[in-house]
């Protein structure tokens, strides 16, 4: 299943019809499907009263439509039209045409009437459904269409947004002064990514895709496209990543995961990343960290090896370590000093395949050149305050054009990321230059906990050192990380009280 941005919807619509299936079929199989929700949601139609909503667009078109389809089945149900009646497109003529000639006497309320269709407004439903604005929506709206949305809002039914609730832009996820909060959004043929983004998780309640017929070849054009990491893509294609366990085996089987450590660092992050890498599967991790620092992770960690180093030969010490892991993991703690920058500089020259994250992100936003020019192989996690620094933005621009930005800094440096959030953004550039990019659906609020993002980057270098490429590491990484909240925290009161901790213990 893919997330689709305004104009990537715009363009499969355009691809199926060009290619025989006409609009009118697509509006017909859109509709029936809010229909056939409406349907479960509300069996009784005799004792339910609906009012659909119908702007002036296609969006429009299909309300009517489904007003239509709703008098058929015996629903009582009042429309009214929100818009320029002398601004209507040609889909919707064409319902409007069709439901006169089925129903001769329905009136289409907000077309004539004044005191008759604010009567229709004040009366009291069972279900409102919301065809006003579409996909397209890039504007925002007068004060008079703001306070008609706040009203609708405040009455008590059950609201459906047909396709993407009005007000909200579909590829952003921003609100356009206002908007239909949605208890069900019945959306057509793709998720749109800007349910994912900024308001979007929040108005548009539970998410309904519904098959429309558009032609499924058209995807090979859109650039744009996200392909939706859920549970049921995580189940049907875990083995790409969760590599089997031969019982003949030993520790170095399945591979060595090294945690640098700078000197004054937090040390809590290196220890919730070696107790992550662990429960991942990886056979041993390796410590670097300053000589004072020994105790503290032996007791912390027994299970892991400590190497400690002085700081008179930090660089030394630290090349003969690369030497000795799989992969490593830098930035998790790592304070941004003149200790931390050689660290970083050192990691990005080898050939030791590596997870950058944390203070090494925020150290490498000061001089990208060297990261440009660096030689090993790796992977990046930042969340959005590192984003925006390491493209030298504010985190509001960046928040607002997420897709945008981490796809162009990706390709320009050539390097995998994951852009976290409550959704997080994965890019990943495979060996022959083409990037893909997925959303992360898998988690809940729970994750928003200090030691969250420390726990992510030993999973994926746990995985990368058990066999994994970095890609595989990187998105199974995160899909992994998401379903150990789920599994700790189904309610609201277990998400509450999440730590770092209980996303380690639940780990598979």
């Amino acid at each position: 299943m893919y997330a689709l941005t305004a104009s990537g919807m715009r363009t499969m619509d355009q691809y199926t019809i060009e290619r025989g299936i006409p609009s009118p079929v697509l509006m017909e199989n859109a509709s029936r499907g809010v229909v056939e929700v409406v349907r479960e949601k509300f069996p009784s139609a005799a004792s339910t009263y609906v009012l659909v909503l119908a702007g002036p667009g296609n969006n429009g078109g299909d309300a009517l439509c489904i007003a239509r389809w709703l008098l058929h089945l015996g629903y009582d149900v009042n429309t009214y039209f929100v818009g320029d009646a002398g601004h209507t497109s040609e889909e919707w003529i064409r319902q409007r045409g069709i439901l006169r000639e089925m129903f001769p006497e329905y009136n289409i309320a907000g077309l004539g009437d004044q005191t008759e269709d604010l009567a229709i407004l004040k009366a009291d439903y069972d279900v409102i459904i919301d065809g006003i604005f579409g996909t397209g929506l890039n504007r925002r709206f007068g004060y008079n269409f703001v306070k008609f949305i706040e009203y609708i809002n405040s009455k008590r039914a059950y609201k459906i947004a047909v396709d993407l609730p009005s007000g909200l832009n579909a590829t952003t996820g921003q609100i356009m002064e206002a908007v239909f909060r949605a208890d069900l959004t019945v959306t057509f043929a793709n998720y749109k990514t800007g349910m994912f983004f900024g308001s979007g998780r929040e108005v548009c309640g539970e998410i309904r895709v519904i098959d429309i017929g558009i032609m499924k070849s058209g995807y090979n054009s859109i650039r744009d496209k996200i392909l939706i990491c859920d549970r049921e893509f995580y189940e049907s294609t875990r083995n790409m990543a969760l590599l089997p366990r031969k019982e003949q085996s030993h520790k170095g089987t399945f591979g060595t995961v090294g945690i640098v450590v700078g000197n004054d660092s937090m040390m809590g992050a290196g220890m919730l990343a070696a107790r992550a890498a662990y429960r991942t599967g990886c056979g041993l991790v390796r410590i670097f960290c300053p000589s004072k620092y020994t105790g503290f992770f032996n007791v912390s960690i027994p299970e892991a090896v400590v190497v400690p180093y002085k700081n008179d030969d930090v660089l030394g010490a630290l090349n003969e370590f690369l030497a000795l892991v799989d992969v490593v993991l830098i930035g998790p703690g790592l304070r941004e000093d003149q200790t931390g920058r050689l660290m970083v500089k050192e990691v990005l020259a080898g050939t030791t395949p590596a997870v950058l994250d944390a203070g090494a992100l925020n150290l490498i936003a000061r001089n990208l050149k060297s990261f440009r020019k660096r030689k090993c192989k790796c992977v990046i996690t930042p969340h959005l305050g590192e984003m925006a620094r390491l493209c030298g933005e504010e985190i509001s621009i960046v928040d607002k054009n997420r897709i945008g930005f981490t796809r162009k800094f990706s390709e320009k440096f050539n390097v995998s990321m994951v852009v976290k959030s409550d959704v997080s953004l994965v890019s990943l550039i495979g060996t022959n230059g083409v990037q893909k990019l997925y959303l992360n659906t898998l988690g809940n609020s729970g994750l928003a906990t200090a030691g969250s993002g420390d726990v992510l980057a030993g999973v994926i270098a746990s995985l990368a050192a058990q066999g994994n490429t970095l890609n595989n590491s990187l998105l199974y990484g995160v899909m992994l990380h998401g379903l150990a909240a789920e599994k700790f925290a189904p309610d609201e009161d277990s998400r509450r009280r999440m730590m770092a901790g209980d996303i380690i213990d639940h780990l598979f």
